[in-house]
């Protein structure tokens, strides 16, 4: 085996022997070189070099990412926000590859109460970034009056509550409607609008308050969109 495909591997290897996808280099290369020079049957003289050459590769190749903390996250795998104490960065880095998993935490685990709030802050300031940081159908960019609204809730589809193609940058008024049924959105990102508005106010604001759906670079996931359509009642 060469050495490139020994190195990827053994960090697949290492990470799952450690339960993370954060692999510190120097640990990788004092548990994995005597193994790596076996299976490779070629020793060299500097094989801790050759180790840290593949990784810079990996990197390059996108199946490692190196992180500000000095060590390297595999890409291929995900990253539970709640079990591993991670960087910003890597948090960024997980929403963008769409790896970031967001899982419930007891309220009395403070530290996982706290890793919860990072990756959720993370996954926030992408959608808020993926929208050019404005409600995707009215023009309000006020930080705070922003929402990163899921489309499937985070009770229905714990899965998908890191993943950037289930979330909308809504106002906090959109939202609220959105989460109730008011409007839907069809897979062409259609406006579904409830019928029988009984409030003026809201009638009011989805006729004039509110425009086409911007679609973002990252748009929201067909399957997401119906199954929101489904729960509260408004087909295409």
């Amino acid at each position: 085996m060469n050495w490139k495909d020994a190195v990827r591997y053994a960090i697949v290897r290492y990470a799952a022997r450690h339960h993370t996808v954060q692999i510190d280099r120097s640990t990788f290369i004092a548990e994995e070189q005597q193994d790596l020079v076996a299976l490779t049957g070629t020793a060299g003289r500097t094989p801790g070099q050759t180790i840290s050459r593949i990784f810079q590769e990996l990197r390059d190749e996108g199946f490692l990412f190196f992180a500000r903390s000095g060590r390297y996250v595999l890409n291929s795998k995900p990253l539970d926000a709640v079990k591993e104490d991670a960087g910003n960065d890597v948090l960024d880095n997980a929403v963008r590859k769409g790896q970031l998993i967001l899982n419930d935490v007891e309220v009395t685990d403070a530290a996982g109460q706290r890793r919860l709030r990072r990756g959720v802050s993370a996954l926030r300031k992408a959608a808020l970034l993926n929208f050019g940081h404005a409600c995707a159908l009215c023009d309000i960019g006020e930080s705070n009056l922003l929402v990163a609204s899921h489309v499937a809730r985070w009770a229905d589809r714990p899965e998908a509550r890191g993943q950037l193609r289930n979330v909308i940058c809504f106002c906090r008024f959109h939202d609220s409607l959105f989460e109730h049924g008011y409007f839907a959105l069809s897979d062409e990102f259609i406006l579904l609008r409830k019928r029988d508005i009984r409030s003026r106010a809201i009638a009011t604001w989805l006729d004039t308050c509110t425009g086409p759906f911007k679609v973002p670079s990252v748009a929201p996931a067909p399957e997401y969109l119906y199954e929101h359509r489904h729960r509260v009642g408004l087909s295409q």
